[in-house]
């Protein structure tokens, strides 16, 4: 088990309190309004769906979430807050390992999951994540980015050779976890999502971003 996946596991039970800020308040607001409005009605995919905190307000909406998580930890917590949903599914599964049959999604979704993912492995996640996806699926996400001018309250640790931020993360426990947490502009998602996204729309809010398009066809 990584340094990543043990640091969640550990952290499962205090991770939503992040979501209790006040200063993001207003900020999740809007993104609980949008993620209702945008998966309306469509069967979505969530990889790294953690706690399922974005994936109850996903269910509110969509006729079917598919969420997959590495952790079992996480995904037992996830689980007990959707005991009474059945439109969502939950699996033990790794993001980064690509769909098995046919893409039978029209709808995507990867809530604060970007900035932890290793620069090195992007283009093998967004491979997977796409393989669950139908041409001409909506995907929306959204994750922290970073602000001029606002000192962040967990600094910068070190980098590393693939350029990957961490940060030195401390849980109520004691144990101490350097964790990958990158933060990227329009540029990067244009750049790098371009195989994948036609009609992307990059909005920065107060404290996060969000990420919008709809899947292209595939190239033959």
């Amino acid at each position: 088990m990584n340094e990543t996946v043990t640091y969640y596991a550990q952290r499962a039970r205090e991770y939503d309190r992040v979501y209790d800020l006040p200063p993001w308040q207003a900020d999740l607001r809007r993104l609980e309004e949008q993620i209702t409005r945008v998966f309306a009605g469509r069967r979505v995919f969530e990889p790294a769906c953690g706690t399922g905190y974005w994936t109850r307000l996903i269910a509110r909406s969509a006729t079917e979430v598919y969420a997959i998580d590495v952790n079992e930890t996480t995904l037992t917590i996830a689980r007990s807050r959707h005991d009474t949903r059945a439109n969502v599914r939950f699996e033990q599964r790794d993001a980064y390992v690509a769909c098995h049959g046919a893409p039978s999604f029209d709808g995507g979704h990867a809530g604060f999951w970007i900035s932890h993912v290793d620069r090195s492995r992007m283009a093998t996640f967004l491979a997977a994540f796409h393989s669950y996806l139908m041409a001409g699926a909506i995907v929306f996400m959204m994750d922290e980015r970073e602000t001029e001018g606002r000192r962040r309250h967990v600094p910068t640790s070190r980098t590393d050779g693939a350029g990957n931020r961490y940060e030195l993360r401390r849980l109520e426990n004691g144990g101490e976890f350097a964790i990958i947490k990158n933060f990227y502009d329009e540029t990067f998602f244009r750049e790098r999502f371009e195989p994948y996204a036609s009609d992307l729309v990059y909005e920065e809010l107060e404290h996060f971003w969000t990420l919008r398009y709809r899947v292209r066809e595939p190239i033959a």
